[in-house]
């Protein structure tokens, strides 16, 4: 969600008007009975462990076009899948962001069947975002992410390291 309501705040200081959805999705990552990622309150799921939550996911539309900043992170999510079901996900697709007419995708259960990767499904589940604002569950921007997302937008050049990026490349750095 704060991704979604991140991105929607850069769109709009650049005129692009968006509309944040929540539903559920699934992407097709690999060719393999397994290589699927979803995101539904509809089915079990996993959650990391001590946390309170359900599966759903957020996304921005523009009309009949869905955009989704979120789908450079496939890899990391079936690791993590991966990791707490002993499984093995091989993730052949996963963009950068994605940018799809909404008539061009698939329902969920195509998406489980898909022979090939590539392909993905977004539905929205009417009254979610209202159960959620209602639960308190959509928090407002934190205005300092915003301004580091604005610093990152304008300077695309920059390169950004973080604890993630020093735990991967096993450096020693300490504080």
């Amino acid at each position: 969600m704060a991704q979604a309501k991140l991105a929607q705040r850069i769109l709009q200081e650049q005129g692009i008007s968006t509309r944040v959805v929540v539903g559920e999705t699934a992407w097709r990552v690999g060719p393999g009975d397994g290589d699927v990622i979803t995101h539904s309150p509809r089915s079990s799921g996993f959650a990391p462990p001590g946390v309170n939550a359900f599966a759903y996911h957020a996304w921005l539309e523009m009309g009949t076009t869905i955009i989704d900043f979120t789908t450079h992170s496939l890899r990391t999510k079936a690791k993590d899948l991966d990791a707490y079901d002993g499984g093995t996900t091989h993730v052949v697709w996963c963009p950068e962001y994605l940018v799809i007419q909404s008539a061009d995708t698939l329902a969920f259960k195509a998406v489980a069947q898909a022979l090939n990767e590539g392909v993905a499904c977004y539905q929205e589940i009417p009254g979610l975002y209202e159960m959620m604002i209602a639960k308190g569950m959509d928090k407002d921007l934190d205005e300092g992410d915003v301004q580091i997302l604005r610093i990152l937008f304008d300077n695309q050049e920059m390169n950004v390291f973080g604890p993630n990026d020093i735990a991967a490349a096993g450096s020693g750095v300490t504080a």
